[in-house]
């Protein structure tokens, strides 16, 4: 071990906390003994084109401010491996005495690991890779939550919560919100923008899940189209890449992007939405989209993520310096109340390009809100919400 050097990257979207668990790997290296710590910048990208900086002499306060920060802080990309890339990484690697790496990512980035494990045996190069989750659209399989999830999902809630009052004194301007959120192909997102609502304006909150596609977006509008009837006016809440019940976008029209993974990043299903409701209600619809902010706005972060991401990244490197690699630093839930965890061992086979959807226990039945299950599960993670007033004398 000792004489060794450690590289980390980040990769993929970044999360309010990704900067913790970097810093937990750098703490950590030094005190296993590591010399040398490394970090790709712009992840797979820097690896490739040895792009790289040494973090080995930031002191404990640097590291203090560098988990509070919001963003990727050595940047980040969505670039693949595949075999000539991860020919040329091996190669930075070698350069440059690397024997162990965290990658800091999700699904997508765990390909990417097995992808430079397989490029270091064929060569015969010592090399040990260990995966530090991360995501806001929490989907990753194998693991109770990812870090980022939590904070991007109380900001959410909060937002929601907030944005409901709008509507409602916006009713004669709007009969209905859009509210898109990211998440992909699963609803953990979209199910955390319910968990501050009060139950007096619950019925105005509909939630549209990707585990539940509808038939089209004419579908979708003639649906809400009598319940705003009955109500007044409606907030819906609609995953960035949803889909209809054939596959394709909502918004019928071929995607923007496709990523180097395969990921298309469709037209907006929020204004495909919005759009239909106008045309078979007569009604004026607008569409908010938080987007980024989710992920980076620092006032929302929980402390027990930023508090979990960094022990994650302090882990993946204790398991680094024993022996471990193909793996992800899984998080098992023990209780809930109170909250308790540990870290096990996941095999990266497992992990990559695989999606954890939102589980059928936690959609209502009807479809269109999360369960009480859902709200037992996510408590623990995005803390308590202060209550609000919801409803005046002269507003009711």
């Amino acid at each position: 071990m000792p004489g060794e050097t450690l590289l980390v990257f980040q990769s993929g979207g970044p999360t309010g906390v990704i900067n913790a668990t970097l810093a937990g790997v750098i703490e950590q290296a030094r005190s296993s003994g590591y010399t040398r710590v490394l970090g790709a910048q712009h992840g797979i990208t820097g690896l490739v084109t040895e792009t790289l900086v040494d973090l080995s002499a930031l002191s404990p306060a640097q590291l203090d401010r560098l988990a509070r920060t919001p963003g990727a802080a050595l940047g980040t990309s969505r670039q693949r491996l595949d075999e000539s890339s991860s020919r040329a990484a091996l190669a930075t690697l070698r350069a440059h005495r690397v024997t162990a790496v965290v990658a800091i990512g999700g699904n997508d980035t765990a390909a990417s690991a097995l992808a430079l494990l397989a490029a270091a045996e064929q060569a015969g190069y010592p090399l040990a890779v260990v995966l530090a989750p991360k995501t806001i659209d929490n989907d990753l399989v194998e693991t109770d939550h990812t870090p980022g999830y939590p904070s991007a999902a109380r900001f959410l809630a909060l937002a929601t919560r907030d944005l409901m009052l709008d509507c409602r004194s916006l009713a004669t301007f709007y009969a209905f919100t859009v509210l898109e959120v990211q998440g992909r192909n699963a609803g953990w997102l979209v199910a955390a923008c319910g968990l501050a609502i009060d139950e007096s304006l619950a019925t105005h909150l509909q939630l549209v899940f990707p585990e539940r596609p509808p038939r089209s977006s004419h579908d979708l509008a003639e649906e809400f189209a009598s319940l705003q009837q009955r109500l007044g006016w409606l907030l819906l809440v609609v995953p960035e890449t949803l889909r209809r019940e054939d596959g394709r976008p909502l918004a019928e029209a071929a995607p923007r992007w496709v990523d180097p993974h395969g990921h298309p990043y469709p037209p907006s299903p929020a204004e495909a939405l919005a759009h239909a409701l106008e045309t078979v209600c007569g009604a004026r619809a607008r569409v908010i989209r938080p987007g980024a902010l989710a992920r980076c706005f620092r006032e929302t972060v929980v402390e027990l993520d930023r508090e979990e991401a960094r022990a994650i990244g302090r882990t993946a490197v204790e398991w680094l310096a024993t022996g471990q690699s193909a793996v992800m630093v899984g998080i098992e839930r023990l209780s809930d109340d109170p909250y308790r965890v540990r870290f096990r061992p996941v095999p990266l086979q497992r992990v990559a390009d695989h999606e954890r959807l939102l589980p059928p226990e936690f959609i209502s039945q009807y479809g269109r809100r999360a369960t009480t299950a859902f709200a037992r599960y996510a408590r623990p993670l995005v803390g308590e919400f202060a209550a609000t007033e919801t409803h005046l004398a002269w507003s009711r």
